[in-house]
């Protein structure tokens, strides 16, 4: 529970940082983009570990404060069906949707209404999962994500595109194998869980 309160911290004082710049909140629309990754076991003779991003929508919301050059933003994003993963030939099968909550430095590249701009910030990810369709847990971890796009200010509406990069740490013991990961040596292995994101956002200016 403490790192709920955690993110809504950093979240809130990043947005009240700006206080000289003109506040927006956009509604933000989109999709992730498939990839995968593995979580080998090096003492032991067993198939890999799969995790995969699969090509899933995601929605939220943003809110923040800029002004040239540099603007502020938290972002509260879901992807609903984000994450999928397998271990021992899949005999375990988990799948996820995961929750990004995070705050963001905004570089404006140029003045003016229309201005590319790229991004940088933190936050937690929560993660749902569902293995087997038998049990349900969370997981929260540390993540980051970076990237850029385009943002469109015209009167007090403003239309932008992201394209941002979210790591997540991601372990074999986020898949719930608990003991049976344990007594493998698999539960400590982890990698970078890359989901990228394209995105566009209707904003409101304030």
């Amino acid at each position: 529970m403490h790192r709920k309160f955690l993110a809504a911290a950093v979240i809130s004082l990043a947005i009240a940082g700006n206080v000289g710049a003109e506040g927006e909140v956009t509604f933000v629309f989109g999709a992730s983009i498939s990839g995968d990754i593995s979580v080998l076991s090096d003492e032991f003779d067993f198939d890999d570990v799969q995790t995969a991003v699969k090509n899933s929508p995601l929605f939220g919301l943003r809110l923040g404060s800029y002004g040239y050059p540099f603007g502020i933003e938290g972002s509260l994003i879901y992807s609903p069906s984000g994450l999928t993963g397998g271990a021992f030939d899949d005999l375990v099968e988990a799948n996820a949707s995961i929750l990004y909550t995070e705050a963001n430095v905004v570089v404006l590249i140029l003045p003016g209404p229309v201005s590319p701009f790229v991004t940088a910030g933190l936050g937690l990810h929560y993660l749902n999962f569902n293995v087997a369709d038998l049990a349900s847990f969370d997981r929260s971890n540390l993540g980051y994500n970076f990237g850029g796009g385009l943002k469109v200010n015209s009167s007090r509406i403003s239309l932008r595109v992201d394209l941002r990069d979210h790591v997540t740490t991601f372990g074999v013991g986020d898949l719930g194998l608990g003991i049976i990961g344990d007594l493998i040596g698999l539960s400590n292995a982890d990698a970078r869980l890359h989901n990228v994101e394209l995105s566009f956002g209707l904003g409101i200016r304030f």
